[in-house]
């Protein structure tokens, strides 16, 4: 019966997330993207909306686009500074090293935390074409058209990648293969792989270099941790940072 009764609330919570989730897009376009649309009918700018009305795009393609390039991209980043930085306060050495370093120093350690901590956790992919994949020495047929899960955190663990030790955080540690980046499939590979990857690991080192220099900066709270069921992954919430002297 308990378990009945904690699968329905769990069903109602869904629900209102959807609801609440639907709220906002909708209120995102009324308020945001719709006006700016208009207006670039009227004068077109060197910005994605103008690109977009200029390839014929319809109005929920470009909404689609505002929330990737807007929406989407504010918020991963939002989490992988939280993340970086609840690793940073927990890890007297890491900041240490993080600080001392150059812009290159910070990103590698920027890339191991996001290796570990993927922000999106799982990427959906439909197969082109028929595949044969390499199941632990036993082939896996795929037939072209169906949809595949992949679990980014799974990978990125997978030791055939991360070599020895792949749940540990160890900004030394040697990606086995020239071709894969330190943060793994974090940003997503091939012709999909993120594009804004460079600026969100930018923005992230000059926030958080900024950040640890601020002198008698704590944290004061950690953050509390509630799952995105849609990409898979984390979401931290609550987190209070401190400083102890004032600022002159």
């Amino acid at each position: 019966m308990a378990d009945k009764e904690q699968w329905n609330v769990g069903k109602v919570a869904t629900f209102v997330r959807l609801v609440f989730g639907s709220y906002r897009i909708l209120r995102f376009f009324l308020c945001d993207v719709m006006p700016a649309i208009r207006s670039r009918r009227v004068a077109r700018r060197e910005d994605i909306i103008s690109h977009l009305i200029a390839q014929g795009c319809s109005n929920r393609e470009i909404l689609t686009e505002c929330i990737t390039y807007g929406a989407a991209g504010v918020a991963t980043t939002r989490e992988l500074i939280g993340v970086a930085a609840w690793h940073l306060f927990d890890r007297m050495d890491l900041r240490m090293r993080f600080l001392s370093g150059d812009e290159i120093d910070r990103i590698t350690i920027l890339e191991e935390i996001l290796r570990l901590e993927p922000v999106v956790g799982l990427l959906y992919r439909r197969a082109e074409q028929n595949l044969i994949l390499d199941n632990d020495g036993r082939p896996e047929h795929i037939s072209a058209g169906t949809l595949l899960a992949i679990d980014i955190r799974a990978v990125n663990a997978d030791r055939a990648a991360a070599g020895l030790c792949p749940h540990r955080l160890d900004p030394n540690r040697r990606i086995l293969g020239r071709r894969f980046p330190r943060s793994l499939m974090s940003f997503g590979d091939g012709p999909h792989r993120c594009p804004g990857a460079a600026v969100a690991l930018l923005e992230s080192v000059i926030f958080l270099n900024h950040l640890f220099r601020v002198p008698g900066i704590h944290l004061a709270q950690t953050p509390t941790i509630t799952s995105n069921p849609l990409v898979g992954s984390y979401e931290l919430r609550g987190a209070i940072v401190e400083c102890n002297q004032r600022l002159q």
